[in-house]
């Protein structure tokens, strides 16, 4: 299975495919992945049950007032760079988050 991006003509910019994924419960302080691959360069990142924040980074620190906040039951796609982890937390007011990360090859 790949995943396709397209531009906004409808047109086939680039496919994707879907490697390692990590999945987490989320907590209310901040922990991290283990590093993406050597050759990893972008991310799946979904949220659902409750919304989370991520910070990206060779040893990140996600914070609820400063890291991006990824809503409740969607999906977003992260340029990272390879050895890089994902921190995430989620608000104290969520009563629960669950995070997935894939690698897209």
């Amino acid at each position: 299975m790949s995943i396709v991006a397209r531009d906004q003509g409808g047109n086939i910019v680039d496919a994707f495919t879907p490697s390692t994924s990590q999945v987490f419960a989320v907590g209310a302080t901040t922990a991290q992945s283990t590093a993406f691959g050597l050759n990893t360069t972008l991310v799946r990142v979904s949220c659902s049950l409750g919304h989370c924040h991520v910070a990206f980074g060779t040893n990140p620190t996600a914070s609820i007032t400063t890291s991006m906040m990824i809503p409740t039951n969607s999906s977003l796609v992260f340029k990272v760079n390879g050895g890089d982890k994902m921190a995430y937390i989620k608000d104290a007011a969520v009563t629960s988050s669950t995070l997935c990360v894939t690698e897209l090859l």
